[in-house]
């Protein structure tokens, strides 16, 4: 099977607003360090002997389609991609603004929400340890202590809708 990269128009869109709207410098910052975070889990496939057969970059995240793997490889490689970013902050002297990028969005991945990197690897513990029916349970109290969190702040109603939002975005097929 070939591999196949789609890009959809909703990515298209959400870059045109970002380069019109925020500094170059931050959007290429953002984007290296999305890009190192994606090169991290290719990495992790790749030693673990899966294949990437698709890759589609959306608006919400890049969804890397592999061939199947169990869960203990599919956890490790749920968390090469935060590892790669978290490694990033080590670079703060020399390029600050890509350290926080890559802070933000590893931390942002690790929330446990699936299909976040976070979200992924609470799914595969939970396989592992045959309790797949708490993964719901989880993500519930996870939104409602974001919301409890957000509401002071004033940004609940956005942290609502980009979570739920977020939810939509499929993954691999399971």
């Amino acid at each position: 099977m070939g591999k196949r990269i789609e890009i959809t128009p909703g990515f298209c869109i959400l870059w045109s607003l970002l380069l019109l709207t925020l500094p170059l410098g931050l959007i290429l910052s953002a984007a290296g360090a999305a890009l190192f975070h994606e090169l991290c889990h290719w990495i992790a496939i790749r030693l673990l002997g899966g294949q990437v057969r698709g890759l589609t970059v959306r608006a919400g995240g890049m969804v890397m389609e592999t061939t199947p793997m169990s869960p203990g490889q599919e956890l490790i490689c749920a968390l090469a991609g935060p590892a790669g970013s978290l490694l990033l902050v080590l670079l703060y002297k020399d390029v600050p603004l890509l350290s926080l990028c890559a802070l933000v969005q590893g931390c942002f991945n690790l929330l446990p929400l699936y299909p976040l990197d976070g979200g992924r690897a609470v799914r595969c513990v939970l396989d592992m340890m045959g309790r797949g029916h708490w993964m719901g349970v989880i993500e519930m109290g996870t939104l409602a202590l974001l919301l409890i969190l957000a509401i002071p702040m004033g940004i609940g109603p956005v942290l609502v809708w980009t979570m739920l939002a977020a939810r939509k975005i499929p993954c691999k097929d399971d």
